[in-house]
Formats: C-alpha cells, sequence, structure tokens
C-alpha cells in the first residue's frame, strides 16, 4: 500500500516544530513526513534587529533538530505550489509530489506603494542583506542619521537596538503615529521614557518617497539619512497566493478552525500563512504570539484528519507581547485573550529575562519537539482512502 506522503513547507520554528511532531504522531508504514525548507539552518527572525545592529547569536541546524523524530529534511528554494498537480516545484528543476501539504512558509516584509522603498530602503528580509547593511551603519560617520520607518513592533525593537548600539549616530523613526501606540498607557509612557533614554527622535508625518539619502513625507518635509530601514509591515510570503489558495487581503490563506484551507482540503496552513481566527472572531494579528502556539496545536489535529477522526477547533488567544528595547531593557505588555492591552505591563531585567526565555524556548523546542501524543500513534489513511484504524481519543 502506498504511503501517504506528507509535505511540510517552511524552516521556521512553526514549519519545524510541526514536521518534527506530526512524524512522531504517524506511523512510519503508513506515511511520511519530509519539511522542505531553503537553509539547512534556522535563523531566528525574532534577533534580526539585533543583526542590524552588528550584533551574532547561535543558529539551529535543522536536520540536527529533526533526528529522531522520522522527518526527512529537503533543502530546497520553493519555486511553485502546483496544487493541481499535487507538487512542490523547486528553483533546481524539482517536483516533489505529495498527498497531504503543510504550507508554515511566514511572512515577508510589505514594502507598500511607496515609491523607492524597495530599492533604497533595508527591510529585515534576509540574513546576509540585513549583515550587509549592518556594516553600512557602522561605517556611517560620527552624527549621521539613521532612519527607521514605521512606529510598530518591528520598528521599535530596530530602533532601540540600533540607538543602543551606536550612540555616535543619530537614530530616527518616522511614523504617521506615536510609536507603539496599541499598547497600554503604562506601556506608552515607559516607551517614551526609553526613546528619550537612547535619544531616538520621532518624527511624526506619511512617507510619500524614499530616495538613497533621504525621506521624503507627504507634507513637503525631507529627512536626511545615511542608512533608511522600512518596518512598515508584513503580509503572508507570496507562495501562498500564487499558488491558488484562497487568500485575504494580506495574501493569508484562509483556513478553517483546524487549519484547513476552506479551497483546498488536502492543505493545511500555519503560522503567519494562514488568517486564523480568535477566539472573538477576528483574524489573529502575525508574529510569534500567536505562531508558536498554532505548532503545538496543529500537528495532532492533522494526524487525527489523516486518520479518519475529528479534531477539536483550535481556540486561538494571546497571552502577552515581548518588546525588545535594547540588550538591557525590554517591554513585556500582558494582553487579555482576545488581545486588548490590559494595565499590567513587565519592564526592564525581569522583562529582559521573560524575552530571553522565549528565544531560548525557540532554540530548545525544534530540538526537543516530544512525542506529544499520549495515545498511540495514528493509523493515515492511504491516499486513495482506504480504510485503516482510526486514532484514538
Amino acid at each position: 500500500m502506498a504511503k501517504n506522503q506528507i509535505l511540510v513547507l517552511g524552516g521556521g520554528y512553526t514549519g519545524i516544530v510541526t514536521a518534527a511532531r506530526l512524524a512522531r504522531m504517524v506511523r512510519a508504514d503508513d506515511a511520511s513526513v519530509t519539511l522542505v525548507t531553503e537553509h539547512a539552518t534556522r535563523d531566528e527572525r525574532m534577533r534580526w534587529h539585533q543583526l542590524a545592529a552588528g550584533e551574532s547569536y547561535p543558529r539551529l541546524d535543522i536536520e540536527q533538530a529533526l533526528r529522531g523524530t522520522g522527518a526527512a529534511l529537503k533543502v530546497a528554494h520553493i519555486e511553485r505550489i502546483d496544487l493541481a498537480a499535487r507538487t512542490v516545484n523547486t528553483s533546481g528543476g524539482e517536483r516533489l509530489p505529495y498527498d497531504s501539504l503543510v504550507i508554515a512558509l511566514g511572512s515577508v516584509i510589505d514594502f507598500g506603494s511607496v515609491p523607492g522603498a524597495h530599492e533604497n530602503a533595508q527591510g529585515l528580509t534576509d540574513v546576509t542583506s540585513i549583515a550587509d547593511t549592518a556594516k553600512r551603519v557602522d561605517a556611517a560617520p560620527d552624527g549621521a542619521r539613521i532612519t527607521v520607518v514605521g512606529g510598530g513592533l518591528t520598528g521599535i525593537e530596530l530602533a532601540t537596538e540600533l540607538a543602543e548600539a551606536h550612540p555616535r549616530l543619530n537614530v530616527a523613526m518616522v511614523s504617521a503615529r506615536e510609536p507603539g501606540d496599541w499598547l497600554s498607557e503604562p506601556a506608552r509612557k515607559h516607551l517614551a521614557e526609553t526613546f528619550d533614554r537612547l535619544g531616538i527622535e520621532h518624527i511624526t508625518g506619511r512617507v510619500a518617497r524614499i530616495d538613497d539619502d533621504a525621506v521624503a513625507l507627504a507634507d513637503g518635509r525631507s529627512i536626511p539619512s545615511s542608512v533608511t530601514f522600512w518596518a512598515g509591515g508584513f503580509r503572508a510570503n507570496p507562495l501562498v497566493e500564487a499558488s491558488g489558495l484562497e487568500v485575504d487581503e494580506l495574501g493569508r490563506a484562509r483556513v478553517d478552525e483546524t487549519f484547513r484551507a476552506v479551497s483546498h482540503p488536502d492543505v493545511w496552513v500555519l503560522g503567519d500563512a494562514a488568517r486564523v481566527a480568535g477566539r472573538d472572531g477576528e483574524p489573529l494579528k502575525m508574529g510569534c504570539r500567536t505562531g508558536a502556539f498554532m505548532s503545538f496545536s496543529a500537528p495532532q489535529k492533522i494526524a487525527r484528519e489523516l486518520a479518519g477522526a475529528t479534531s477539536s477547533p483550535y481556540a486561538g488567544r494571546y497571552f502577552a507581547e515581548c518588546i525588545s528595547l535594547g540588550r538591557h531593557d525590554a517591554l513585556v505588555q500582558w494582553l487579555t485573550p482576545e488581545g486588548a492591552p490590559t494595565a499590567r505591563i513587565t519592564t526592564g531585567r525581569a522583562a529582559v529575562s521573560i524575552k530571553e526565555f522565549i528565544h531560548r524556548g525557540n532554540q530548545m523546542v525544534p530540538r526537543h519537539p516530544g512525542p506529544y501524543l499520549p495515545m498511540r500513534r495514528a493509523h493515515v489513511l492511504t491516499p486513495t482512502g482506504g480504510h485503516r484504524e482510526k486514532i484514538r481519543a
């Protein structure tokens, strides 16, 4: 009997943990699980603002992380997902067939429609380009302005990291609204104090154009900038929309409450690539605060459904938002299950410890995904639909 070939796309935290757990949940004679990713090592995107400031950190060897789980690793650049042919095409010309597909390809920087943004600003897009820009920052003359466009979480972490690492430079943030305007009043106050302490200039305005040496605002002002970073938001990996899956305005696949794509029932989508509803029915925000929890829940749901059993709906919720403010300060904004900020915050050393604990977990959990199936492994339905014994509840 042919095996059910399961491909998991994406070598980030969600993809690695999902592949490892799923492989441990299905019987090897029923199904094979292969993780397909472009790089042999996983780089923590949560630390890319540190890389931009010239710092380094350890990287995870994915093959080593999957060792002993039963999941295989295929290192290849994914060029196209062919849903009709049930193949994943790589830039090397390979066509990887699948019976079941799990997409965890994450998100990419959204440069939007601002002229010059993609050409003249550095987004936190990949390790190589970020490291090259870090060298440009380091070589900038004393007093040069380094500009961060965007007042969201990425912009805040990037601006504070740069200002702390390069006190000789002038770091400015340009955003249409107050940085961190979604946070609670105590959190916004701490953030303002941090900007003052680090000497970060906030310039309010809408960006109309980015040149190689300046940021032009809609009101006519021109902000000289030696190096400009773009932190204007995210959208799902374009491979998701290009595949033909039904997507939302951010290119996220529309999925049901068990992560199954509504337009293609043989495909599951997780993390930033998926539009997953929270407890209030609104889509969960992208990022570690939501994606990490999906990788704990999704594998068992997928295993159960592949075995022909039903699974319970995913109850996505929020706990907290952790924001690095350089190496010596951080801010933890505690949230309601629906994602609203509470008046409770944690700052200083305690917040730094919480943030570092999360970073270490991002390294530890993929290495030790655990069995995570208290019952015996699932018998998976064969690709032709032949009946096998269902997973026990």
